[in-house]
């Protein structure tokens, strides 16, 4: 990133940065912000929950986002450290402590946007936060992280687990998880396929990824992009096995999901908490809605 851009973003008043940030908003997103509230102008929903009415507001007078509420404002402003790694050609920054390298076809201001959605999405206001204070991984886990990504919620366990199995099949974010991971090689499995209900050549199932270990409680994270109804109909064996089962499912990618998932994981014997909130989500080319994003659920 520039420094006459940096230095920008550190001195420049918040309140003028956002009003700047406003009036260059790409026409896609001033399209996509525009269409939502006229989506929401007639609903009653618009009025009656909290949290959309307040994503409403936001949207009247900030640029688009997928997390439309004042909270998120500290994050346009805040510059991580990205550094840069010669050996591996690639930028990494340190999260939780740990290196997380990203694609060598990111630049530096491209990793500085991710990494503020990374600490946005975890946030503890936000609908996407995957572990809190009364839900978190137990010592000694099998995890499975599927839909790895940057590697962010793996690291944040990875000291605890026995074992983690990372699921990812993108092969740009594999070769760049082969570096985040090396310090944890004896514990971490690579599995660069779909998460899905089956065993298949470019497919993997939780119940043929896994079989049942002695005195192991079990944690799994999905965010898949839609295939995590596919997901659950794989692990029917582990859940048969009386082993203690954590998951955190997303819940957003699409429409019926947070109906759906509830039905299933209550079948399989979970209990379930929704968490707070809601995410702006909408595929290109759909007038973005207000979701349910995520399910902690558990089943002893």
């Amino acid at each position: 990133m520039k420094t006459a851009s940096r230095l920008w973003q550190k001195i420049a008043p918040a309140s003028l940065q956002l009003y700047i940030r406003f009036l260059l908003e790409p026409k896609m997103l001033k399209e996509r912000r525009k269409a939502v509230l006229k989506h929401y102008k007639s609903l009653e929903i618009s009025t009656s929950v909290p949290e959309i009415k307040e994503g409403l507001k936001y949207l009247r007078h900030n640029k688009f986002s997928a997390y439309p509420y004042y909270w998120t404002l500290k994050y346009d402003k805040w510059m991580p450290d990205v550094l840069w790694d010669e050996s591996n050609h690639c930028f990494y920054i340190l999260y939780d402590g740990k290196k997380m390298f990203f694609p060598k076809r990111y630049s530096q201001k491209e990793v500085v946007w991710i990494v503020r959605s990374i600490y946005k999405e975890q946030d503890e206001k936000s609908p996407h936060l995957y572990l809190t204070p009364g839900f978190k991984i137990d010592e000694d886990s099998v995890v499975i992280d599927a839909g790895v990504a940057e590697g962010n919620f793996a690291l944040s366990v990875v000291e605890k687990a026995k074992k983690l199995y990372l699921v990812e099949c993108d092969p740009d974010w594999v070769e760049v998880l082969r570096l985040t991971f090396a310090p944890w090689k004896e514990k971490v499995i690579f599995v660069q396929k779909l998460m899905s209900h089956s065993e298949g050549e470019n497919t993997v199932s939780i119940d043929s990824l896994i079989g049942p270990i002695e005195n192991a409680n079990y944690f799994i994270k999905m965010d898949i992009e839609g295939y995590e109804q596919s997901a659950l109909a794989g692990m029917k064996s582990l859940v048969a096995s009386g082993k203690q089962v954590k998951m955190d499912i997303c819940t957003y990618h699409k429409v019926n999901d947070i109906n759906d998932f509830q039905l299933i994981l209550k079948e399989y014997g979970f209990k379930l908490e929704v968490s707070d909130s809601y995410i702006l989500f909408g595929w290109p080319g759909d007038v973005p809605e207000f979701r349910k994003v995520l399910i902690r659920a558990i089943k002893m």
